[in-house]
């Protein structure tokens, strides 16, 4: 159901359900991991209209963790070095955040 294209060397390292959050909008999706992006594919009110968010690793400027209605640790906070903002509620969050940081590493 949640697909987009890789490139021809690119590996998918994590992935789960999430929703998304930018601009006063929220999807529900799937988040996925690469070893060079994270991508973000969901579907805006019905199964047609599909939308995709992506970040190439190397553009992420900060990573931090926060919370849904203060108390559940359940969000992905991305800062972009354009410092555009967008926000993932996942299951896992502190691993997802030790994944992405440790694929920023290896990209560094």
């Amino acid at each position: 159901m949640y697909s987009f294209p890789l490139e021809p060397d690119e590996l998918i390292k994590k992935k789960c359900l999430a929703s998304y959050a930018s601009n006063r909008e929220v999807l529900t999706g799937a988040l996925y991991l690469t070893d060079q992006r994270l991508v973000f594919v969901g579907y805006a009110l019905n199964i047609t209209n599909k939308y995709m968010d992506e970040v190439p690793l190397a553009h992420i400027k900060e990573i931090l963790p926060e919370k849904t209605f203060f108390v559940i640790p359940n969000v992905l906070k991305v800062v972009t070095i354009k410092d555009k903002v967008l926000k993932f509620v996942v299951e896992g969050r502190n691993e997802w955040l030790k994944a992405i940081q440790r694929q920023i590493n290896i990209v560094d």
